[in-house]
């Protein structure tokens, strides 16, 4: 692979785009799409990979004077890529993504609106606030998923994202702890209670009729205890590397959650089909790192 293109590869974090994947391949599943809508369901893995991609590279702009400190290795502060070319090639890519969601439909251009203005506020603006850099992180994923949801909008359609919404709030807050480790019980508290938050919203949905199969809430339910699980042993084991570990499995189980979540409304059999990325997202991470 040349050098170059590994770097940048590197600035995108690109085992984290497989996740992003995940969210669209699920919900083109829960909004029962079919292959009428597979042209849609390409423009908007093009659009999810552009988003996630300068999502990172922005974040790496912002962060510059932070990393130089922190994270010395990262592409911007050990020389390999400029400040500037970051900051254009993030750009470049929120507007291609903007392309991608319109040729896709109107809908999903006005989800993609809120995913740009998401990523902007969180790398930009909120990134160091404990509140709001959270929730706009949090945005950013729900904004992901309903972008395909917008393709074909159905009773609670809107409802649903709020689960990835959730979870990656509690996971925001946990990364904040990532480079200096120690037992946060605050963060960890935060963390593990989200995951229970998203768990309990998924229930409320199959309540509600907006998820028909109770085998996908048990199953989120197996997946939030195994997950809170790692999270809160984190109190005995603090290091940033313990930190950093847990915070590479969170991140890779949203695959797992986006299968779950599709197969809550699609037989299982076809939302497994989801966890084929994490062939390509488990190859990637032993060459990238993900946060």
């Amino acid at each position: 692979m040349p050098k170059k293109l590994r770097t940048y590869l590197e600035l995108v974090r690109l085992p984290g785009v497989f996740t992003a994947h995940a969210d669209i391949f699920a919900g083109f599943l829960i909004a029962g799409l079919g292959v009428e809508n597979i042209s849609s369901l390409l423009w908007l893995l093009g659009a999810s990979s552009c988003f996630f991609s300068a999502g990172m590279a922005l974040n790496d702009f912002f962060d510059a004077d932070n990393d130089r400190i922190e994270r010395p290795e990262r592409p911007i502060p050990s020389g390999r890529i400029s400040r500037q070319s970051a900051f254009t090639l993030g750009m470049v890519l929120l507007v291609a993504g903007m392309a991608f969601a319109y040729t896709a439909g109107s809908g999903p251009f006005y989800a993609a609106l809120g995913l740009a203005a998401m990523i902007l506020l969180y790398d930009g603006v909120f990134k160091s606030n404990s509140i709001a850099g959270p929730l706009c992180m949090g945005a950013c994923r729900y904004f992901n998923l309903l972008m395909v949801l917008a393709l074909q909008p159905f009773e609670g359609w809107a409802l649903i994202p709020v689960i990835p919404f959730i979870y990656i709030v509690g996971v925001t807050v946990l990364s904040r702890k990532e480079v200096q480790g120690g037992r946060a019980v605050a963060h960890i508290s935060i963390c593990t209670l989200a995951l229970g938050l998203a768990s309990s919203w998924a229930y409320l949905l199959f309540l509600k009729g907006v998820f028909h199969s109770f085998l996908g809430i048990l199953m989120i339910m197996v997946l939030t205890i195994f997950l809170s699980s790692r999270v809160l042993g984190l109190l005995d084991r603090h290091s940033p590397k313990n930190y950093q570990s847990t915070m590479k499995l969170l991140l890779m189980a949203l695959i797992a959650l986006d299968f779950i979540l599709a197969s809550t409304r699609t037989p299982v059999y076809f939302a497994a089909l989801i966890l084929l990325l994490y062939i390509p997202a488990v190859k990637s991470v032993r060459l990238f790192k993900v946060t």
